[in-house]
């Protein structure tokens, strides 16, 4: 008898590397494909905000984003996550560029780690979302 198998492509991070990686200011594009792995199988807990705007958000976005936070609405938005400041948090935009600004101002308003996706979901590799 055949039984299914499935293999992972990716290595599994376990919680260390995975909190190793929450330490860094940036991360790339395949060091969040394995922590949104990690997250997965509960290695490890961060929350991923896409700060782009609305319209871009519904085109395309990381699959499992927790939080649309729009940079020209940011302040207003930002109360959806104001309790959670010591929870890590991924910010990302297109290019990079957005997402490093939030990262400074979030980090000016006390939340302990800010981690940004150098060049955005444009270099972005794993799953992406898109509009139906």
């Amino acid at each position: 008898m055949f039984q299914a198998m499935t293999f992972r492509t990716t290595k599994e991070l376990n919680k260390e590397e995975c909190d190793t990686l929450l330490e860094k200011k940036d991360i790339d594009s395949k060091e969040l494909e394995l922590l949104l792995d990690a997250r997965e199988v509960k290695n490890t807990s961060f929350n991923l905000v896409d700060v782009r705007e609305l319209i871009e958000y519904r085109g395309a976005r990381i699959t499992n984003v927790d939080y649309l936070i729009p940079t020209t609405s940011f302040y207003e938005h930002l109360k959806q996550i104001e309790d959670q400041k010591e929870t890590p948090t991924i910010v990302y935009c297109h290019v990079g560029q957005r997402s490093a600004y939030c990262q400074k101002v979030m980090k000016e308003m006390g939340f302990a780690k800010v981690i940004n996706l150098s060049n955005g979901i444009a270099a972005y590799q794993g799953d992406i979302t898109y509009a139906p």
